[in-house]
């Protein structure tokens, strides 16, 4: 998350999506790419945008800043909670690559086994390959076995759900299902 998109569009977009899918209460990893400029003010704005209390919002010290060099330590002690990601553009294309505008499907596994029955929702930026997301998908599908996931594909920008919990999972899918009406199957992808 980068304070120059704070207020955008998409905050509300991600938090009405946070608000519909995560009915048991939700923490916010912001991934923010500049931390030093961010205000307790800009978290709390952050956090009205999202639906949420700016105490859903996690804050990590300056040392752990959300970089290359803090990767290690930035994910860490998150407790139990559902999750949502917020990283400038998504999933690193490439787990070796991964800038810090990206999280590494390695993390999103570390992620998810710390608490099992965890949902994590990742913010996803359009690929420029017109089947970027479905192959996203199938990738982490193939890494990530025996989870459940699925994305809301709202053309620019995608929500991706991610839980072992099957139950949460159908749960979800049939609240964006109704919610979305008509144009669900246009706009849902499941992996192949």
């Amino acid at each position: 998350m980068n304070l120059d998109h704070l207020g955008d569009a998409l905050d509300h977009w991600k938090g009405s999506l946070i608000e519909l899918i995560c009915t048991e209460g939700v923490r916010v990893v912001p991934m923010l790419t500049d931390r030093d400029r961010w205000t307790e003010q800009h978290v709390e704005t952050y956090a009205r945008l999202l639906h949420l209390r700016p105490e859903d919002i996690f804050k990590k010290g300056e040392r752990d800043l959300f970089s290359s060099k803090a990767r290690d330590t930035y994910f860490r002690d998150l407790g139990q909670h559902d999750l949502f990601l917020d990283p400038d553009t998504g999933i690193a294309p490439d787990d070796k690559d991964a800038e810090k505008e990206h999280i590494r499907t390695s993390e999103i596994a570390g992620l998810l086994s710390a608490a099992p029955s965890r949902m994590l929702l990742i913010y996803q930026h359009a690929s420029r390959d017109k089947d970027g997301l479905r192959k996203k998908l199938n990738s982490l599908h193939k890494s990530l076995n025996g989870y459940d996931i699925f994305a809301y594909d709202s053309g620019s920008v995608s929500m991706l759900v991610i839980t072992k919990d099957h139950e949460r999972a159908r749960g979800a899918l049939d609240c964006l299902r109704c919610w979305l009406g008509p144009i669900a199957p246009a706009r849902i992808l499941k992996p192949d």
